[in-house]
């Protein structure tokens, strides 16, 4: 269901709902806040439940990342590079650590959409048609 067709659905319903509210809703960004009085119109126009409208579970996602050390280690390379007083010792070490850098960046970009994909099909019902509740979260 599109964002307009939805607006359309709840001023039928008589309930009056900020157009640019709805946007936000369907958008990528993570919510801030929502207006609690618009829930449960959207709930009612759409057949979902809450739980479907907007998931509250924590995400299990096992994500990587460098540890403080290896960071500021490679800082300090990059500074000495940017300077120009960088060895061969030093720039073969900077290499390796962003390549490590690089595929824990790849491995959690892998995490990340498959992640999504998963979350994506937990809204599909049970026909294998995707919940009207997929636009908006």
């Amino acid at each position: 269901m599109s964002v307009l067709a939805l607006h359309k659905r709840l001023q039928e319903k008589g309930v009056s709902v900020n157009l640019k509210s709805l946007y936000r809703l369907a958008g990528s960004q993570p919510l801030q806040k929502i207006d609690a009085r618009i829930v449960k119109p959207i709930c009612l126009v759409m057949g979902v439940d809450l739980s479907e409208l907007i998931p509250l579970e924590k995400p299990q996602v096992s994500l990587l990342k460098l540890d403080l050390l290896t960071q500021a280690r490679i800082t300090t390379l990059l500074d000495r590079n940017n300077q120009g007083t960088i060895t061969k010792k030093e720039r073969s070490e900077l290499e390796r650590l962003v390549d490590k850098a690089e595929k824990i960046s790849l491995h959690n970009a892998r995490a990340l959409v498959e992640y999504r994909r998963r979350r994506a099909d937990k809204r599909k019902r049970p026909s294998g048609k995707k919940s009207e509740a997929t636009l908006l979260v």
